[in-house]
């Protein structure tokens, strides 16, 4: 077969623009991953005397190309989308050959899409103080031991009852109700109030000391609860009048935390107010403690605290006042208190016994009423046959004073059934 040598390069040119309209006719071209479609570029046909073959990308009718559609943005806060791609050139028909068509305009590429703007971000609340610790509030004071009431003045048929004193606020409890003399005896004033406080029970030696002279106390000892015993002048350890004391206290001195050992001698002398406070006797000597002077308004306090082994008297009260023995125990005593019934000046006195625990012992308290003394009782607890409260008529010469009866007579042995617990 005969080629002509024309024929042979329409034909090539042909079969160019077959494959470039076939090629677009299957969708190889890819789109970019942007979104922004490349314009298509017609290749201009060879002017061909005979018949031009349509341009690559033209249109059914030789002419410029259709534009490509242009790309939609995409949608606010979506995937970027690429625009839609120019329109498909028109089936190859043969024909006169016209200008090439100019390719269509690439589809735009959508906008790509700026994210929505995140929300502010919020500041979180600022952190809550805790509140203000409250103050815990102050430990109240115990109340301060209320002052007896006024002794009721002397009358023919006896003074007016004492008013008790007032308790004090906190743990203070009011003292007793005051009670009126008998005949021309004034009556009493009622009795300081109490302060309650918990008391140990026998403590232990801590360690000991050696007392050969006595020990002038002024203000406030504080013995540690060493165990004191005398030596020397104050090492007898007999029963005999007058001895000398271990302490002596002066007006308003206070003797605390002590041991008294044996020999005792004549224990402690108080010579005005004073008071003891955790003093111990483990072997009474004379007396355990003697109370001196002659005001008729000084108070004297023993409290939290016990004696053991008294041959005679515990507490023997020589002055006047008050004496107030509270939170005591006692173990072997004749009597725990005696008003002197024989001393050289006489006077009234009085007592209150709160809070004690007698055992193996005779009489809590000897009282003369023919001078105005008085004793009350609160929370007394006695093992065995003890007799409560003695009545006396006392003298100034020095004689053997005279027992006039015992218990309760509601003037000066002042007590209920209910203060006593018989064991």
């Amino acid at each position: 077969m005969t080629f002509n040598t024309r024929t042979l390069r329409d034909g090539a040119i042909t079969c160019s623009i077959l494959a470039l309209v076939l090629a677009c006719a299957t969708g190889t071209l890819e789109e970019e991953s942007d979104g922004d479609g490349d314009a298509g570029q017609g290749t201009a046909g060879t002017p061909n005397p005979t018949a031009g073959s349509a341009g690559s990308g033209g249109g059914s009718v030789a002419g410029q190309g259709s534009s490509a559609g242009v790309g939609t943005f995409a949608g606010t806060g979506g995937n970027p989308t690429g625009g839609t791609g120019g329109t498909t050139g028109g089936t190859l028909s043969a024909g006169t050959g016209g200008t090439g068509g100019t390719g269509g305009t690439g589809g735009t590429g959508g906008s790509a899409s700026t994210g929505g703007g995140g929300g502010s971000l919020s500041t979180g609340g600022a952190q809550g103080q805790g509140g203000t610790g409250g103050t815990g509030g102050m430990l109240g004071n115990g109340g301060a031991s209320a002052t007896g009431g006024s002794a009721g003045m002397p009358g023919g048929s006896g003074g007016g009852s004492g008013k008790g004193g007032t308790g004090g606020t906190g743990a203070a409890t009011g003292g007793n109700a005051g009670k009126g003399g008998s005949g021309n005896a004034s009556g009493s004033g009622g009795s300081a109030g109490s302060s309650n406080q918990a008391c140990a029970e026998w403590p232990t030696a801590n360690g000991s000391q050696s007392v050969s002279s006595t020990i002038q106390v002024s203000g406030t000892y504080d013995g540690q609860f060493k165990r004191f015993a005398g030596s020397g002048p104050l090492g007898s350890g007999g029963q005999q009048e007058n001895q000398d004391p271990l302490f002596e206290l002066a007006n308003g001195a206070t003797l605390k935390n002590v041991i008294i050992g044996n020999p005792a001698s004549d224990g402690v002398h108080c010579e005005g107010s004073c008071t003891l406070d955790n003093v111990w006797w483990e072997d009474v000597g004379e007396d355990a403690a003697t109370f001196r002077g002659n005001s008729g308004s000084q108070t004297m306090t023993v409290r939290c605290g016990g004696a053991k082994n008294a041959m005679d008297k515990i507490f023997q009260h020589n002055g006047g006042g008050t004496l107030t023995i509270e939170d005591f125990q006692i173990d072997g005593f004749s009597k725990l208190y005696r008003s002197c019934g024989n001393c050289s000046s006489q006077m009234a006195r009085h007592v209150v016994l709160r809070g004690v625990t007698a055992r193996s012992g005779s009489t809590l308290v000897g009282i003369n009423t023919n001078y105005g003394d008085s004793a009350d009782f609160e929370r007394i607890t006695v093992y065995g046959n003890i007799t409560i409260c003695e009545r006396y008529t006392g003298n100034n010469n020095g004689g053997e004073p005279v027992k006039t009866g015992s218990g309760s007579d509601g003037q000066y042995c002042r007590y209920d059934a209910s203060d006593i617990t018989q064991r």
